[in-house]
């Protein structure tokens, strides 16, 4: 076994060797020990060195696993690095050194074990026939889970082991199912609602049977239809998204009518800031199917509601994507016939589709979010919504929503009805942690588990890391902000567990624009005074009286890092927003305000920690944690010698706040983010990109 690991560690040290230059190169020498903090062997130990001087190697860095009893040792050329030690379940520890030619220096780690997570990330393991773009995730009444892939495809894997095995193919890009049974499953594809059945019993449906597909589809790449739910009456739900709009040539073929033109024409400088269009029917609603196969147009005004949701009081709701008209991630109650904020849409209501709006009397019009999700903080486009409905199998939030993102993040959701409308709270839940990006499809398991279906295809580079991953409970109570619910002069906050003290609470309450504009900054920001706080004599429940509580805002609360449970642990996540529409009394629109809105702090230089912040939250996904950029979309490489970051800070400036339309290979233009970052956190994230990955100067 010793030798085995030894011939293991020998082969890739020589693969990595192998690519460095010459022995006749400079070269100097990193070496030392990897152990636990209690000078313990760790198995699974690794080192990983990374710096520009590495640059022709994949990410620019060597990795390699840590010899018995614990050492390690790296030849590099001359330069500045990163060097990183990790291993399973212990922090990762990073060290930053220069080496000169010849120069021989130690770096020894003692790395501190992990806090057990109260929740387990696992990836399932896929045949090796399926693509991993799983686009739809499923369980039936017996157990068997069921997924689609945006290859086409069903696949079943049993409820009592790891055996897969393809149910039916041939499909047009399905995005999501309703598992009826292991012979009957229905799927949302592109052009329409289909019931696929196997009806001799040999495990592959035989028969494709079309439900509904009375919308409009063209060839646009970038143009879905989402789904699949349905409700205890045996209604199925659907919604179909916005094509991407460059020009009317893209269109070569439609299904029913085309209508390019906007319905409200953009009359602001520059290009249309959103390319997002309906041109073929019914683009941006949401449809219903009866249980008598009736197509019914159920409700409009989306951009694109990727994720669908009915509760277990069979109400459906539906989440939506930012961009021209959605100021920021929202999810959302509909019910039939109601209008959701983006206008487009409009051209095919056949009583609204002549009449001439402002913009004012199409925000009268709007249905207002249930709950908006701050862009940035969590996430940028948000996935399925699903109850746990578990039993206690997935912990403490029984009742709650959980929905997953197109970033490495799962969100909590906490619904409370306000004079008879939804509104209520939302919780970063899972950031991390292995979660991979994509995560937009979910279903809780009979086990009692979170399955998330994995893609991104078209989007950001994944390196094939896309499927079905599954997050489980550990058993242990996490500690963690449970419930914030409006009271009468404040909020009442309960914790899943004993807190020692009254948490300090910091209050600032904002306003989304809705507006024709790609995106919304946070305005009217205030920080709102706490007058008085009390907690529980069993340190459960925090009320929380405010200064002023008016509707029509966003309320962030975000409790001190140095709150601590009773037994001395932090919160997980110490931060919640509620979305206030209505108040106890029914009121929708705000009074007379005492808090003053302060005057906009003059611009300081970029800050690089701050915006390593900003970049995590908002640019990783598409730009990549190297800086490399994504091969699919065209986001450029920062490090290459000559690239973006050879242009002055004002050009860069401009590109972030402005955007920019895409340039061969690009396929996605860069969006602006002027409406979405302050001024400040563009500065800082530009100052981020310099310090972190500006190319080094060639040769002389």
């Amino acid at each position: 076994m010793i030798a085995a690991r030894f011939f293991t560690t020998f082969l890739i040290a020589l693969a990595g060797a192998a690519k460095l230059p010459a022995a006749s190169a400079p070269v100097g020498r990193v070496s030392g020990a990897v152990r636990a903090a209690d000078g313990a062997e760790i198995a699974g130990a690794q080192v990983r060195i990374e710096g520009p001087t590495l640059a022709r190697l994949e990410n620019s860095n060597i990795i390699q696993k840590v010899r018995p009893p614990g050492r390690y040792q790296l030849n590099v050329p001359p330069g500045s690095y990163e060097l990183w030690a990790t291993a399973p379940d212990f922090e990762d520890t990073k060290v930053t050194l220069t080496l000169a030619d010849g120069e021989t220096l130690t770096r020894d780690f003692a790395l501190q074990p992990l806090a057990r997570p109260p929740y387990r990330v696992e990836t399932l393991a896929l045949p090796r026939a399926m693509v991993g773009e799983v686009s739809g995730v499923a369980f039936t009444p017996r157990g068997t889970l069921a997924v689609t892939t945006r290859r086409g495809e069903v696949w079943m894997r049993a409820a009592d082991g790891p055996r897969w095995w393809r149910f039916a193919a041939g499909l047009y890009e399905g995005f999501g199912l309703v598992a009826e049974s292991e012979s009957s499953v229905v799927v949302i594809q592109r052009p329409e609602f289909t019931r696929l059945r196997d009806t001799d019993g040999d495990g592959v449906a035989d028969r494709f049977d079309t439900l509904a597909d009375g919308w409009g589809i063209t060839g646009s790449y970038h143009e879905f239809t989402y789904g699949l739910v349905r409700d205890g009456r045996g209604n199925f739900y659907a919604a179909s998204g916005m094509a991407q709009f460059r020009n009317a040539g893209d269109f070569r073929w439609v299904r029913g009518p085309l209508k390019p033109d906007q319905f409200m024409p953009w009359t602001g400088s520059g290009p249309v800031p959103d390319g997002h269009r309906s041109v073929a029917q019914y683009q941006g609603w949401a449809f219903q199917v009866t249980p008598a196969g009736q197509q019914i147009p159920f409700a409009f005004g989306f951009r694109q509601p990727l994720g669908l949701g009915v509760s277990p009081d069979d109400e459906l709701f539906i989440s939506d994507c930012p961009g021209a008209w959605v100021p920021t991630a929202t999810f959302t109650h509909v019910e039939r016939d109601t209008f959701h904020g983006h206008p487009d849409g409009l051209k095919w209501h056949p009583e609204l589709k002549d009449k001439k709006f402002t913009p004012a009397e199409l925000t009268a019009l709007r249905r207002p979010p249930s709950v908006y999700l701050p862009r940035g903080t969590l996430g940028t486009s948000p996935g399925q919504p699903v109850w746990d409905t578990t039993g206690g199998k997935f912990g403490p939030f029984a009742g709650q929503v959980f929905m997953g993102d197109v970033s490495s993040l799962i969100v909590r959701i906490d619904l409370e009805k306000v004079a008879g409308a939804w509104q209520g709270t939302v919780f970063p839940f899972l950031r991390g942690q292995g979660l991979r990006i994509g995560g937009m499809h979910n279903a809780f398991g009979p086990d009692g588990a979170l399955y998330l279906g994995q893609t991104v295809r078209g989007w950001m580079s994944t390196e094939g890391n896309e499927g079905v991953q599954r997050i489980a409970w550990t058993g242990e109570t996490p500690a963690e902000l449970h419930t914030v619910r409006l009271a009468e002069r404040g909020f009442a906050l309960r914790f899943t567990t004993a807190m020692q003290a009254a948490p300090e609470v910091a209050v600032r309450r904002f306003r989304y624009l809705h507006h024709p504009l790609d995106g919304s900054l946070r305005t009217e920001e205030v920080a709102v005074p706490v007058t008085r706080a009390a907690l529980s004599a069993d340190g459960r429940a925090l009320s929380l009286e405010l200064l002023e509580t008016q509707p029509g805002y966003v309320y962030e609360l975000a409790l001190a890092k140095s709150a601590r449970t009773r037994d001395g642990r932090a919160l997980l996540n110490p931060i919640a927003f509620y979305t206030l529409n209505r108040t106890l009394a029914g009121e929708t629109q705000p009074g007379p305000t005492q808090l003053k809105v302060a005057a906009a702090a003059a611009l300081q230089p970029g800050d690089v920690t701050r915006g390593a912040e900003v970049y995590r939250l908002n640019c990783l996904v598409c730009h990549q944690a190297d800086g490399k950029g994504a091969k699919q979309v065209g986001t450029p490489d920062y490090t290459l010698a000559g690239g973006p970051l050879t242009k002055s800070d004002a050009e860069l400036l401009a590109v972030i706040t402005d955007g920019k339309a895409p340039t061969p290979p690009g396929v996605v233009p860069m969006p602006p983010w002027g409406n979405v970052l302050p001024a400040q956190s563009i500065r800082d994230v530009l100052a981020y990109l310099r310090a972190t990955f500006q190319p080094a100067p060639p040769p002389r």
